[in-house]
């Protein structure tokens, strides 16, 4: 990269703040000229009044034109005067232009009264126009008389300077840095002031020789100790570095491992109980993959020790066995189950390590083709609840304790799979307990208890629903009153048993007559039934209604005390929504007309609201 002089970078900086000083100091100048012109300017008035007026009275006066014009001429030979005009009360007009001033743009006008000599009366005028031209001259010579004597001072100061830094500051420093520059740490450092003691401090160039000559020795210092620390270091290197691989390798792995936890944990926060079994094996399969082992398995007790559910993960051609335990009880292996119960694990090896007593445990192994294992007790609340366990098949394997360690926290792990799985099965059981009994009250709340249908809470309930939706959508809406002929009758003449009875057969079969789902037949007395009919117009709503007469009558029900056949027979009052209906009671109360107007004729017969008497449907024929 190419360096730029230091002598060029201090001299032109210097030469720019003296280059800005002489600007100043001549603009200074140049001010103080334009200063004093222009009070000679102003004062031209005043001097023309106290010197030139009082002559030019009394010549105007006399009418003495050659010596008016004298003084007028004098007048314009005045400095910054451009011309001078006398006119007088007689019309008389003499004026005066200095030639050597022109410009009209930087030009002022004075108006003077010329009086008469022994009186104040005014004779005439005397208009003078004085212009800064020579103002501006003035500045000008004095800009360039400055400028040129700064430029020379300029020049001679630049070259005074630049032979000075040369000599005494620019050659040293590219001796100085040619000698840094080739110097070799390690070395002793040549003189960087030739012709000048070392240890002579003269000025600040040998301030700077000094401080360099001592970094010199500092760094020859510290090269020598660092060569010592270096074969020192050396002789570590090896062994640090086996050691840093080590503990990475280990570190590495606790890294995973808890990667591992942490994935296990988070699946098992809110997986619900359809998805816990996949949970469980894709955490078996992740825990035997790390551990590296051939099977891992986690089995869940209810209670003294039975085995109610098995999940197992194999590593590839390795055959599953743990399955078989399903449905056995570990206290049947008394070995196995008594190292589990005292110490909480059960660590093996190699077969050879079993004792003698441990004889079914053996056969068992031996028959899966286990040649080591590792089994921990899950415990929650104090009492076992499953077992964690990993198998070797293919060769024995020697557990170390960071491995039995790293199985337990595994374990404790999955001790929450076997209690979350067993406490959603408990809250499983309970919220289906809970649905069923909110059915049951829902059914006690909503139902007749004698009929099966809905009751009159019921009805009115969803009456306001559909009424205040038709009202919104402008849908139609139809109601239908039921009630039974002469029921008393029935109860009177065939006992109360009976009158229920019939009452549970003519509600099913209105129920029965009902196509849309929507539609709500309901008891809303004690032989009054109501039927909602969503979406139905008035026509719509008496062809339903006489269906639901028809069938009634084909139910053939005794009713020897009827009035209108020997048959249970209903009567039905039909009402549909209209802009009449401010609320949903004054529907039913059309519908209770109707059904009142039906009775009133007769009974066994459907009337509508609103519609004339003539126009209802009248049964004539018992057997229709």
């Amino acid at each position: 990269m190419p360096t730029r002089r230091l002598t060029r970078q201090l001299i032109w900086q210097l030469l720019l703040y003296t280059l800005l000083f002489g600007v100043v100091v001549t603009a200074l100048k140049a001010g103080q000229v334009l200063r004093d012109g222009q009070r000679q300017m102003d004062a031209i008035p005043s001097t023309v009044s106290r010197l030139y007026l009082p002559l030019l009275g009394q010549s105007a006066w006399d009418v003495d034109i050659p010596a008016l014009q004298l003084q007028l001429r004098l007048i314009g030979q005045m400095p910054g005067v451009q011309s001078v005009e006398l006119r007088t009360e007689l019309g008389q007009s003499l004026r005066y232009e200095n030639p050597e001033l022109s410009d009209q743009l930087n030009s002022g006008t004075y108006r003077l009264q010329l009086l008469a000599p022994h009186s104040m009366e005014s004779i005439g005028t005397l208009q003078l126009t004085v212009s800064r031209q020579h103002i501006y001259h003035a500045i000008w010579q004095e800009v360039a008389s400055s400028a040129l004597q700064f430029l020379l001072e300029f020049f001679g100061l630049a070259l005074l300077l630049w032979w000075l830094f040369n000599r005494r500051l620019v050659k040293p420093l590219q001796g100085m840095a040619h000698t840094v520059r080739s110097y070799q740490p390690g070395t002793e450092l040549p003189p960087l002031l030739p012709g000048q003691p070392q240890q002579h401090t003269d000025n600040e160039l040998s301030e700077l020789a000094r401080a360099f000559r001592g970094m010199s020795n500092n760094i020859n210092r510290h090269l020598a100790e660092r060569q010592t620390i270096e074969t020192e270091l050396a002789s570590h290197r090896d062994q640090l570095a086996e050691l840093v691989t080590e503990r990475t390798k280990e570190l590495n792995q606790l890294l995973s491992f808890q990667q591992l936890i942490a994935a296990i944990s988070t699946r098992f926060i809110n997986v619900p109980l359809r998805d816990i079994d996949q949970a469980t094996d894709m955490a078996l399969g992740e825990i035997g993959r790390f551990m590296q082992v051939e099977r891992c398995y986690l089995i869940s007790f209810s209670d003294d020790w039975l085995v109610n559910t098995v999940h197992e993960w194999c590593a590839s051609g390795i055959q599953p066995t743990t399955h078989t335990l399903l449905g056995q009880n570990m206290l049947q292996r008394s070995w196995a189950w008594q190292q589990l119960q005292s110490f909480g694990l059960l660590s093996l090896d190699a077969l050879a390590d079993l004792p003698a007593s441990a004889q079914q445990e053996r056969l068992e192994l031996e028959a899966h083709q286990v040649q080591s294992l590792f089994m921990l007790r899950i415990d929650h609340m104090g009492r076992p609840v499953g077992l964690f366990g990993c198998d070797m098949v293919s060769r024995p394997r020697r557990w170390q304790g960071k491995e039995q360690q790293q199985a337990r926290l595994l374990g404790e792990t999955l001790a929450n799979t076997i209690i979350r799985r067993q406490q959603l099965q408990a809250l499983s059981s309970t919220q289906q307990q809970l649905h069923n009994a909110n059915a049951d009250l829902a059914r006690m709340a909503f139902s007749d208890g004698l009929t099966g249908i809905a009751n009159r809470r019921y009805f009115d309930e969803q009456l306001t629903q559909c009424f205040q939706q038709a009202r919104t959508e402008a849908s139609p809406l139809s109601v239908l009153q039921i009630d039974i002929d002469y029921f008393k009758q029935f109860n009177d003449s065939y006992g109360h048993l009976a009158g229920d009875q019939c009452l549970r057969q003519v509600a099913q079969c209105i129920h029965a007559q009902l196509p849309e789902v929507q539609d709500l037949a309901a008891r809303v007395g004690g032989e009054e039934f109501g039927v909602l009919l969503p979406g139905r117009n008035s026509e719509q709503a008496g062809v339903l209604a006489e269906r639901i007469r028809q069938a009634i009558w084909q139910l053939a029900i005794a009713h020897r005390k009827s009035s209108t056949g020997d048959r249970v027979t209903i009567s039905i009052g039909v009402a549909t929504l209209h802009e009449r209906h401010d609320a949903e009671h004054m529907l039913m109360r059309d519908a209770d007309r109707a059904l009142y107007r039906a009775k009133n004729q007769g009974r066994n017969q459907v009337a509508s609201a609103g519609v004339p008497s003539a126009m209802t449907n009248q049964i004539a024929d018992p057997h229709p």
